[in-house]
């Protein structure tokens, strides 16, 4: 696969559903020390720094959001979803992936998220439990 390179900030926006629909957790601002948020930088504690939410003006905030929310519902996700992208400097935020398992560990975008949001983990977590429970009944 060949892709373009875009030059900005990398960034990544969680969508958790709470039984109205999914909605954004704050942004987080990815910055590698290495400049590369590479498996290293990405697993070894101290070698990347999370902003969270993210140093992002409130529109490119709001576009990264958005961009979340609607590939969230494009895809047919339910309970929750990262979506990992590149604000340019321009203010235009473009797409990279959609992660359906984000992950728990201690270098997780996940559990940032939560806490920027003032929600507790473990409670979100048993929402979503009791959903899935009562879906499948």
């Amino acid at each position: 696969m060949v892709e373009q390179f875009v030059d900005g900030v990398e960034i990544a926006v969680t969508a958790v559903a709470d039984g109205d629909g999914p909605n954004a957790l704050p942004t987080v601002e990815i910055v590698p020390r290495s400049g590369v948020f590479d498996y290293e930088s990405r697993y070894t504690a101290g070698l990347t720094t999370y902003y969270t939410p993210a140093r992002l003006d409130d529109e490119v905030a709001k576009a990264a959001s958005e961009l979340a929310l609607g590939a969230h519902r494009t895809l047919g996700l339910r309970d929750v979803s990262r979506t990992d992208a590149i604000a340019t400097a321009d203010g235009v935020v473009h797409f990279l992936e959609v992660n359906v398992s984000p992950g728990l560990t201690e270098t997780s975008l996940l559990p940032m998220a939560v806490q920027a949001a003032g929600l507790d983990l473990g409670g979100l977590y048993a929402g979503l439990v009791d959903r899935a429970v009562v879906r499948g009944a």
